[in-house]
């Protein structure tokens, strides 16, 4: 037995779902359909109740607990009823314990005999190309996988997403922007193994080159590549008009590429079961800012209350509209990154060359042969402004050097940071108030909070978990 084999018969027999854990979803699916049929009859309601997602294509791994109920409506009654029918029905589905949600459409998530179901109401339409959202085209989805994908390549699906989730490229969410389920059975339902499935991301795939058209709606791979503009194009085989692969982005496409490489060269459970990211201690923590010679501004602020989906997505723009005002600021960026718990805290990191840049800056005038634009900057220098020094000539270029307006970043961020290119809800609790630390000041916080500390201390790492 080949060491590949041996990793993926190990896998195998932790991914498959056991004959309880199907009794189980079993009974909890008898049991939703169920209630809402009940309570659509007692209302008076006619709709249509059908399980999707991974649970209904049985290509769900071992453990899972999520399961997708989806309360389909007619058309006719539209998105506000779509809203207060459907809501209501999965409402008073639910039970006790549920929450509402929202995504495209609201849903309810629902805590029913330790499983997690969401209630997901939807138009009941006669194909994919009239859905007006991702979850009205959900149910062809499952259809199309049902009717196509073998039962001998649901295990290889099953493979792909651990592999995936393993080296943290799995999920289309906008946090991960990364592979979704669908997008894993579609992928093995065109290369027929997860083996090939690597050896095709890791010699084939390049990005904004690659198109994969199971239905082959497409002559040749241009038309696709022009439409989608994406990373990775893959034809939705229920509607040509979507690229399934449309949440994902060039960073984790090119991980899933590495990283397949490295278990093609050297296979190792490893990849699919990484192990666990152990906090540094504080001193360590120290230890290693000293070692790098760059400093780290942290900006603490409260988590505004939306879905993940909306806050990662608000999180993304701020911390790259922070990112623009440090460097307009002549600040040099190594890196930035962002950290939250959805509930309470928010943290934007920033590792600097340094937080503190010299008090004159050296600005660069016209050439000395631009007459109009000389005399402008002579005379805006000696009459308008005062430098340090200057205006002189270097060269062929007038020069002068000026003070900084803000040569300290925690200044420039303390008086300019709702300034930036900021997420709506970010900047409302940024306006409500925000801390700036500088290096060892994030101390107290890091002993605190036990996420940040594994996010920041894999930050230092420097390095996917597949590699460690």
């Amino acid at each position: 037995m080949s060491k590949v084999e041996e990793v993926i018969n190990a896998v195998l027999k932790k991914v498959r779902p056991s004959a309880v854990e199907r009794k189980a979803v079993n009974r909890v699916v008898s049991e939703v359909l169920s209630r809402i049929k009940n309570v659509a009859s007692r209302l008076g309601f006619e709709v249509e109740v059908r399980v999707e997602g991974s649970i209904a294509k049985d290509t769900w791994i071992s453990g899972d607990r999520d399961i997708d109920v989806f309360i389909r409506l007619p058309k006719e009654i539209g998105r506000e009823g779509l809203e207060s029918i459907g809501l209501r029905i999965a409402r008073e589905a639910a039970g006790d314990k549920w929450i509402e949600c929202y995504a495209e459409h609201p849903y309810v998530e629902a805590e029913i005999y330790g499983f997690t179901v969401d209630l997901v109401p939807c138009f009941m339409v006669s194909s994919a190309e009239e859905a007006t959202s991702a979850v009205d085209r959900t149910p062809f989805h499952t259809d199309y996988i049902n009717s196509h994908l073998s039962g001998e390549l649901k295990d290889e699906v099953r493979l792909l997403k651990q592999f995936m989730k393993g080296i943290d490229v799995y999920g289309a969410e906008v946090k991960v922007q990364g592979f979704s389920g669908y997008l894993c059975e579609l992928l093995i339902l065109h290369y027929k193994s997860f083996i090939r499935v690597l050896e095709a991301a890791a010699y084939d795939w390049k990005p904004y080159s690659t198109v994969i058209d199971i239905e082959n709606y497409y002559a040749d791979s241009d038309e696709p590549l022009a439409l989608f503009k994406a990373p990775l194009v893959v034809v939705d085989p229920v509607d040509k008009r979507r690229n399934v692969a449309a949440a994902l982005s060039l960073q984790k496409m090119c991980e899933f590429i590495a990283a397949s490489k490295a278990f093609i060269k050297s296979p190792d459970l490893k990849f699919f079961y990484p192990p666990p990211i152990m906090p540094l201690n504080i001193d360590e923590v120290l230890r290693e800012i000293e070692k790098r010679g760059t400093d780290f501004v942290f900006i603490v602020t409260r988590c505004p209350k939306a879905s993940p989906d909306v806050l990662w997505g608000q999180f993304y723009k701020s911390v790259e509209g922070i990112r623009r005002l440090l460097e307009v600021y002549d600040f040099k960026v190594i890196d930035c990154a962002v950290w939250s718990d959805e509930s309470k805290y928010l943290i934007f990191m920033f590792e600097l060359e340094s937080a503190c840049l010299p008090a004159l800056e050296k600005h660069l005038g016209p050439p000395v042969y631009s007459r109009e634009h000389s005399e402008r900057f002579i005379e805006k220098y000696l009459e308008v402004v005062a430098p340090i020094a200057g205006p002189k000539i270097e060269g062929d270029r007038w020069v002068v050097y000026l003070k900084r307006k803000y040569f300290n970043a925690c200044d420039l961020i303390g008086e300019k940071l709702l300034e930036a290119r900021l997420g709506k809800l970010v900047y409302s609790e940024l306006s409500r108030g925000f801390q700036i630390m500088l290096n060892e000041e994030v101390s107290e916080i890091y002993r605190d909070l036990r996420d940040f500390a594994v996010f920041f201390t894999r930050y230092l790492f420097g390095k996917p978990r597949w590699l460690l």
